[in-house]
């Protein structure tokens, strides 16, 4: 059987990364694999950011299916286990314990962590929201059961990993040496002692939490950040010395070329003039554009925390060692590394290393892309050099795995979970929470050496991944996986769009966004109690970069867009309490 390795890219957008005018600079070596590779320009993820995108992208499903994403993948299964029963080793490189803990990526048989526990995770994207329901008693007894299990979970989920950073011990060799661990034994008995009195009293507790608030002691303990991934001072003044007039140098010449090349949208503007929320919302990209805030905080004292998570070629020695140590098994491996340094803020070399070598190539390749950069530019120079960066590392793992005789036998899949929103390339007025092309339309690439290279030209979606990897495997699909294997799969005539928006993904109180894109329009809805209220039509031939919303223009033709809807939200919400059996 076929090893695998599935690389997820956080945050891009298939444009940016193959179709731009200069995308072979930016990303030389994905262009180059993309000749080799199943690809296309039409795969979409159904919502604009990682919680609930990882839905599709792991679990083949639709992203509301079975009660969306509010409990995870809790009573669902993803790719990762169907590898497990299939007697793969599995192993995921960057786990972190957040919102529901035991049913984040669910199935992995060994795990590293690469970022601690963090308490506010859980309170912002469920308890906040569900606090005052709680204290005037507007949940339902089924609300209440999940209340009390992810809150359980969380706390074990935080005393685990506690306990394994006081060990220090291989699952956590990405944070050990790189934070403050004094007094993390009282922090584990202090929250042990909360843990005890939710037992005694679940009901109880969750009222004097949300009654609390951010006040409650849970807050107040330590979370143990990163505080130094460096560990060298003499080498952090290096990078300062040698390389701040880079940074010096991309922030001139972002400022310079999109003042001269990038058009802004006044008559967006004028047409929003009565919607001040709009009007804001273009000016502050414009100036996010071409003032690049944050550029120096990369090259500042405190660089190597300008991320809460490691880089990504760290990310990728530890995968490497990993395949090393399973190479020689009679057991195939699947191996799932999901790194963010392409995602906002951007990174662009490997800030929590003291290899001079691995830095000096990262910085000549950044001052190459620079000089080359064509003078009617238009974009976001960070982003494009974190493109640079993660194509350099995917590079580098691909000469590993060659130069260890491993490419022969192992299938690798590279996509995206979700699209790019600061690319500032149109102009937007919303970014993240919005229907815009560019934040679900992901590149992809299936490579194999026994594989030719096709494009697939209908409309793909990230649920077909999951069939894919295993496809590539030799193994069964299960049944209740919804997407088709690109190894022989042509594509469908239209994508769709499915998510809770911001927050809390609550099905019953809240609407759901859901929406169609197919070659003649995009139309996007917003559903509660069974009203749709059509928020944004575009036409794709006449405005394929959506600047002109028609959804208060009579007569237009979306009956089929409509219909895939309704009978979407409708199967919906038949499905909200059923689970895979």
């Amino acid at each position: 059987m076929k090893n695998i390795l599935f690389i997820v890219v956080d945050s891009v957008t298939n444009d940016t990364l193959f179709n731009c005018s200069n995308s072979k600079q930016k990303a030389p070596f994905l262009n180059s694999l993309r000749e080799k590779s199943i690809t296309g320009d039409k795969m979409y993820s159904q919502a604009p950011y990682t919680e609930a995108a990882l839905m599709s992208l792991l679990g083949s499903l639709d992203t509301l299916d079975y009660g969306g994403y509010m409990e995870k993948f809790k009573n669902k299964r993803t790719v990762i286990d169907e590898f497990n029963k299939n007697g793969y080793n599995t192993f995921f490189s960057t786990y972190y314990p957040s919102i529901y803990p035991s049913y984040m990526h669910y199935g992995a048989k060994e795990l590293n962590y690469i970022e601690t526990f963090h308490f506010s995770h859980l309170w912002s994207y469920r308890f906040e929201y569900y606090a005052n329901l709680y204290l005037n008693k507007s949940t339902s007894p089924e609300e209440n059961s999940m209340l009390e299990e992810m809150l359980g979970d969380n706390l074990k989920a935080w005393i685990e990993l506690l306990k394994l950073l006081s060990e220090k011990g291989p699952k956590t060799e990405l944070i050990n040496e790189c934070i403050d661990s004094s007094g993390i034994e009282n922090t584990i008995s202090q929250i042990q002692a909360e843990l005890d009195k939710f037992n005694a009293n679940k009901s109880e507790y969750l009222m004097q939490l949300f009654s609390d608030g951010e006040d409650h002691v849970l807050f107040k303990l330590p979370s143990y950040d990163y505080t130094d991934k460096i560990n060298n001072d003499e080498f952090r003044e290096y990078i300062i010395k040698n390389y701040y007039d880079t940074f010096q140098r991309i922030y001139s010449t972002q400022k310079k070329l999109c003042l001269k090349n990038t058009r802004f949208p006044w008559g967006k503007l004028i047409r929003n003039l009565n919607n001040p929320k709009c009007v804001k919302g273009l000016l502050a990209a414009y100036k996010n554009l071409v003032l690049d805030k944050d550029i120096f905080d990369r090259v500042n004292q405190n660089f190597d925390l300008f991320k809460a998570q490691r880089s990504f070629r760290t990310v990728a020695d530890l995968s490497l060692d990993w395949i090393e140590r399973n190479k020689n098994s009679d057991t195939p491996w699947m191996a799932y590394i999901h790194v963010d340094d392409a995602h906002y803020p951007e990174n662009f070399f490997t800030y929590d290393t003291t290899d001079k070598e691995v830095v000096e190539t990262e910085f000549e390749k950044i001052n190459n892309y620079l000089s080359k950069l064509p003078k009617d530019y238009c974009g976001t120079i960070s982003a494009d050099l974190a493109l640079l960066y993660c194509d350099s590392v995917i590079e580098y793992i691909f000469s590993s795995l060659e130069k260890n005789n491993l490419l022969d036998n192992t299938s690798v899949v590279i996509t995206a979970d979700h699209g790019f929103s600061y690319y500032f390339n149109p102009i937007r007025e919303k970014y993240v929470i919005s229907s815009y092309k560019e934040n679900y339309n992901v590149p992809f690439l299936v490579y194999d050496k026994n594989i030719q290279h096709k494009e697939i030209a209908g409309f793909l979606a990230t649920k077909d991944i999951p069939a894919t990897l295993l496809d590539l495997a030799g193994l069964e699909v299960p049944s209740y996986f919804k997407g088709q294997s690109l190894l022989d799969f042509e594509g469908r005539d239209y994508s769709t769009l499915e998510y809770m928006g911001g927050g809390c993904p609550d099905l019953k109180r809240r609407p759901v966004i859901l929406g169609v894109r197919d070659d003649n329009y995009e139309v996007i809805t917003e559903i509660l109690h069974d009203t749709i209220e059509i928020k944004e039509v575009y036409d794709m031939n006449k405005d394929p970069f959506e600047h002109h919303n028609l959804s208060k223009k009579k007569n237009l033709n979306i009956t089929k867009q409509l219909d895939i809807i309704k009978n979407r939200y409708y199967e919906i919400m038949r499905e909200a309490d059923t689970v895979i059996e």
